[in-house]
């Protein structure tokens, strides 16, 4: 065997030997099965190994036939305007139109994600003209113009908005992670209950998320829903709600979204627990990748973010003009 422990938090492949029981009289037969996944134990008569789902598979060494270590695969870094895209498809504008690679968004006020135009590129007319259409369009639903600028990808646009006398505010970070970390990182809690999901969050739920400390508004439900079969998961114990959280799955990236921890239950791991639930259903869905947007204040958040190995792929902020 190829193993040591010098390979232990690395990825490995194990061939190993198992017996197959034959039905209706058939005899027992063995046959080879592999486990990938992380290494985590070896010792003088088993080792133990992470399947990306988070499952531990202890092989008894005397099976083993093979066992190597596993390069990492090479990932592709994807690109802000990919990213952002699909991040769009999971917290959408009840109402979008496309002004050429400009996408507006309104959504009754709730969120600046939203209820800001998110530019992935050019618009389909001069910067001047897209600007004023982009005024009318948010005064006309009684919003005032807002743009969600990622950064360095708008950069050009970010000088052009500043010069045009569009406020900044609210710097952000665009955190990302794999599934298969984030499940390393977030290890299983026998010791909480588990998170149960619901396809439409009820009122317990909706009580829990404190949207920038602040309770819901009006409208804020529709703009919850308005994705493609979101999970809106929750953990409760004898005493009552500890946090929630919800995550939506779209073209294999999780994104996970507000993850709140109630205040009697924090500086309990509740947190990693809600992002282990996520992560876990997003893999019974294909998922792989996860994504994540806070807010540079949140400082407590993007410390947690940070011990369970997310790392920032860009920033952005909002601008916000003149009605």
């Amino acid at each position: 065997m190829a193993l040591t422990a010098d390979h232990i938090g690395h990825r490995v492949v194990v061939r190993r030997r198992v017996t197959v029981t034959g039905g209706d009289g058939a005899d027992n037969r063995e046959r080879f099965s592999d486990v990938l996944g992380e290494l985590v134990d070896l010792s003088e008569s088993s080792l133990t190994v992470r399947r990306r789902d988070g499952e531990l598979v202890v092989v008894d060494l005397g099976q083993v036939t093979a066992a190597k270590p596993v390069p990492p695969a090479a990932v592709r870094r994807p690109s802000e305007r990919e990213l952002e895209r699909i991040a769009a498809l999971g917290w959408r504008g009840l109402e979008e139109e496309r002004l050429g690679d400009w996408l507006l968004r309104a959504g009754n006020g709730f969120t600046g994600r939203a209820n800001s135009f998110l530019p992935l590129g050019d618009p389909d007319r001069p910067i001047g003209d897209a600007l004023a259409f982009v005024t009318r369009w948010y005064g006309a639903r009684g919003l005032p113009p807002r743009s969600q600028v990622p950064l360095p990808l708008a950069q050009d646009l970010d000088d052009e908005l500043a010069a045009a006398g569009w406020r900044a505010y609210n710097p952000s970070r665009f955190l990302v992670s794999s599934l298969a970390d984030l499940l390393a990182a977030c290890p299983p809690r026998p010791d909480l209950p588990p998170l149960t999901h619901e396809s439409v969050p009820g009122p317990e739920w909706l009580a829990g998320y404190q949207y920038r400390g602040q309770p819901l508004p009006d409208g804020a439900l529709s703009v919850l829903t308005n994705a493609v079969a979101p999970t809106f998961a929750s953990v409760r114990d004898s005493t009552g709600l500890l946090g929630v959280a919800r995550g939506i799955v779209d073209e294999g990236w999780l994104g996970a979204t507000a993850v709140t921890v109630t205040e009697p239950a924090r500086r309990r791991g509740i947190g990693s627990h809600l992002m282990r639930g996520l992560a876990e259903w997003a893999a019974g869905l294909g998922g792989s990748q996860v994504y994540l947007q806070v807010a540079e204040e949140n400082v407590a958040a993007i410390a947690m973010y940070d011990r369970i190995g997310f790392r920032t792929h860009h920033r952005y902020h909002y601008r916000i003009g003149e009605s």
